[in-house]
């Protein structure tokens, strides 16, 4: 009998192959797709390639989103995975390294409300 790979990870995206160190943050943004309007969300952990985004309901891996950081960023990527109410997001382009260091002192300030 053949066993279940229970990962909820697609194959590309192997926990053991992150490839960058994960920021932790509490960022208020807004997701949307072709496939749904935009929604309240919150980042929960951001590098470079991706990020963790805490929403309502789950999104099908695959598909294409926009993520509006106010005040900072809009980012394109696909759902790499999902989880209950978190999924995580590949990025289209990699976050410059500038913007990145932008939210880390903007987190150390508090989050925009």
């Amino acid at each position: 009998m053949a066993s279940v790979d229970p990962t909820p990870y697609p194959s590309w995206l192997a926990q053991e192959e992150r490839q960058a160190e994960r920021l932790a943050v509490v960022w208020p943004a807004t997701i949307s797709s072709m496939k749904f309007d935009a929604e309240a969300c919150s980042i929960s952990d951001i590098t470079h390639l991706g990020c963790r985004i805490m929403l309502a309901h789950r999104v099908t891996v695959g598909t294409y989103v926009t993520i509006d950081m106010p005040q900072l960023t809009k980012l394109e990527g696909w759902i790499a995975w999902n989880r209950e109410h978190e999924v995580g997001v590949e990025f289209s382009h990699p976050l410059p390294v500038d913007v990145l260091s932008d939210i880390e002192v903007r987190m150390q300030a508090g989050p925009p409300h």
